[in-house]
């Protein structure tokens, strides 16, 4: 787990990060509820931890929904693997894709088609050796 503010200010940050606490925190008070109610007893450690890092990914979340309607260009910034293409980045690649798949197509085609004449020859010199 780490914390990434995807180039927001601290600030920002800790509005998610206490709006996804408060959020985690009535859920846990709300588990709580439904595990005494159903007679399951105390919740322990690992659960508070788990409910901690969800609250962490969800502010995560929350900083890179954020950014990239905000500031798209802090998400490339922040992208060092480039996984995190936009749009019009991703609309180009299946264009140069399907241009080199098209040109693909074409040229087993013609070696399709080269190959055949090729073997159709060969087959009637054959038949004329052999008559």
């Amino acid at each position: 787990m780490s914390i990434d503010s995807y180039g927001l200010p601290s600030e920002q940050y800790e509005e998610f990060f206490e709006d996804n606490v408060t959020f985690a925190a009535k859920l846990y008070v709300k588990a709580c509820q439904i595990l005494r109610d159903n007679g399951a007893g105390a919740i322990d450690f690992k659960t508070t931890l788990d409910l901690y890092q969800e609250a962490i990914y969800g502010t995560n979340d929350d900083c890179r929904r954020y950014q990239k309607t905000n500031n798209p260009e802090a998400i490339k910034d922040n992208d060092i693997f480039g996984l995190t293409p936009s749009r019009e980045e991703l609309m180009e690649e299946i264009q140069a894709v399907n241009v080199k798949v098209e040109a693909l197509v074409d040229y087993i085609a013609r070696l399709v088609e080269t190959t055949t004449d090729g073997l159709n020859g060969l087959a009637e010199v054959m038949d004329k050796d052999q008559s």
